[in-house]
């Protein structure tokens, strides 16, 4: 599996996590809040490229990608509980701009490898 693929399965996977605790817990959204976390997204994502060689292979051992799963499961699971849609809203946001910008990467490499 490519690292593109598997960064977006587990993305989407936590991205599940948090619509099932929108609903289970009956958690409302907030744009605002959903804002902020693709921000945070793009701006941790910026910052990662910078140092890409260390963040590269620190993410490629499987326990970081696990752990940062069973993180983010275990924030999404609390924030149900407690029934907070400011950190709900964050992760939903955030994932979405993750797998955004999985998608925009992507699409940058096919269409390099095409050239």
């Amino acid at each position: 599996m490519s690292t593109v693929r598997r960064d977006g399965a587990l993305a989407t996977v936590a991205l599940i996590g948090a619509f099932g605790a929108v609903i289970l817990a009956d958690v409302a959204l907030s744009p605002v809040w959903l804002f902020c976390g693709a921000l945070g997204t793009v701006g941790f994502e910026a910052a990662a490229t910078r140092y890409g060689g260390p963040v590269r292979s620190l993410w490629e051992r499987p326990a970081v990608q696990m752990g940062s799963l069973a993180g983010v499961l275990a924030v999404t699971a609390l924030a149900a509980v407690y029934r907070s849609g400011i950190v709900v809203s964050l992760l939903i946001g955030g994932l979405t701009a993750y797998l955004c910008v999985l998608v925009l990467i992507s699409g940058y490499r096919h269409r390099s490898a095409r050239a």
